[in-house]
């Protein structure tokens, strides 16, 4: 399995994820083994850059692709936080059994509707 040297690599580019103030940060990600089987394990901060508290939209999808991008895999999460206020952040963690072998591209960012 490859997977690019810095995870987040879609947020890191400087892409806002939301306009309106909430984005992610320090987007990781690391395999493990648990039973035997390989588990991919995505972590990451998300947080307020803007100057008011703002709701946190409650579904965020993680994206694994291939390396012509096209979508091998995607999963939702709900974040454990449903405000921030300015300049808080709030962790978030999940976890995917048996992630797809030929992905090599990750991306972290709200759902739509979400």
């Amino acid at each position: 399995m490859i997977w690019p040297q810095s995870a987040g690599v879609y947020s890191s580019l400087g892409l806002k994820v939301n306009s309106h103030g909430i984005d992610f940060a320090h987007v990781d990600y690391h395999r493990e083994s648990e039973d035997g089987q390989v588990v991919l394990a995505v972590t990451g901060t998300i947080v307020n850059d803007g100057d008011r508290e703002l709701p946190v939209p409650q579904s965020v999808r993680v994206t694994l692709s291939d390396a012509n991008n096209h979508e091998l895999y995607h999963w939702n999460f709900t974040p454990n936080v449903q405000t921030l206020k300015p300049g808080q952040s709030a962790a978030f963690l999940t976890r995917l059994s048996s992630p797809p072998a030929a992905a090599s591209h990750l991306e972290v960012r709200f759902a739509p509707n979400g």
